[in-house]
């Protein structure tokens, strides 16, 4: 008689045991199936708001965003917004042969050389009346990066 209270006892904590152990495993499976899709949207904000590929429409975006217009002499490199809820921060770099031709021609916005600037291994302009800045840099190659950022 103890001998099958005893088997009958260890079976109903097997089962127990059992559903429990399937609830646990179905949990997991839930929880890594959520993490898979943050994962995945979180990939996707991130690739749609850092870019070296621009078409006609990212084109436009920059030129609207930094008030500039885009031509043969400008080479589009990379797109940055790492704007967090209102905090914007967004930056753009491009190359050209001539910086000034570029700012002459292209930056359509007025802008002040930034005179606190002590670094004297780049050029520093600020926007005048809006939070967005030019940094120019010498390259190896001849060529000149042109940073862009804009902030807010």
């Amino acid at each position: 008689m103890k001998n099958e209270t005893a088997v009958k006892r260890d079976k109903k904590f097997s089962e127990e045991f059992k559903k429990e152990l399937r609830r646990i495993v179905l949990e997991l499976l839930l929880l890594s199936l959520l993490l898979i899709v943050f994962t995945g949207i979180c990939i996707k904000e991130y690739l749609d708001k850092h870019f070296t590929h621009f078409n006609a429409e990212r084109t436009a975006l920059m030129e609207e965003i930094f008030d500039i217009r885009v031509d043969d002499s400008v080479k589009l490199i990379r797109y940055e917004d790492d704007s967090i809820l209102a905090a914007i921060y967004e930056k753009l770099e491009l190359e050209t042969d001539n910086y000034e031709r570029f700012m002459s021609e292209n930056v359509n916005a007025v802008l002040e050389p930034d005179e606190s600037c002590n670094d004297r291994s780049f050029l520093l302009y600020n926007y005048k009346d809006e939070s967005k800045d030019l940094k120019v840099e010498s390259q190896a190659n001849g060529k000149y990066l042109i940073t862009l950022t804009h902030w807010d």
